[in-house]
């Protein structure tokens, strides 16, 4: 459930948000207190649906897993993996994007040979060129638009 700001008075949102309870410093500057709007529920809400759109072209019928059992050798496929593992570096660094590859091998998405060419991939891009990420968890938004990148190789294929 999410907390609507319009339904309490100010000084009630900023008393929930300095709870000692909830770990929060009651000595914070109400101005830092953030509250998840209405606005950004549907953000989140748009950019699933946007990525929904994009894999409905990639389903079929027949479609089996693992999605992706090899990489296509185009240019185009190259493209598109290299747009893939700079968000997944961005995103998580490369022990995270690491992370992400095995997950989606064990989950049957991609291929070992395709994990290990993209490992490959990975080791080629440079840290600072790539904006390495923090080494955050990838989300399921993250996820989901992987999928859509793994959809996007093995329509390539």
């Amino acid at each position: 459930m999410t907390i609507n700001p319009r339904d309490y008075d100010l000084d009630e949102l900023r008393k929930m948000a300095r709870r000692p309870e909830d770990g929060l410093d009651e000595d914070r500057d109400p101005a830092e207190i953030t509250v998840e709007t209405d606005e950004d529920v549907l953000a989140g809400e748009s950019f699933r649906s946007g990525l929904h759109r994009e894999l409905l072209p990639f389903l079929d019928d027949d479609l089996e897993k693992p999605y992706l059992s090899s990489l296509p050798e185009t240019y185009a496929a190259e493209f598109v993996v290299f747009e893939w593992l700079e968000f997944l570096l961005m995103h998580s660094g490369h022990r995270g994007a690491e992370g992400a590859l095995a997950y989606y091998e064990r989950v049957d998405w991609i291929t070992e040979d395709v994990r290990d060419a993209l490992s490959e991939y990975l080791r080629g891009i440079d840290d600072a060129g790539a904006g390495a990420g923090d080494g955050s968890e990838l989300d399921v938004d993250d996820h989901m638009l992987s999928l859509v990148y793994v959809a996007k190789l093995n329509s390539m294929a």
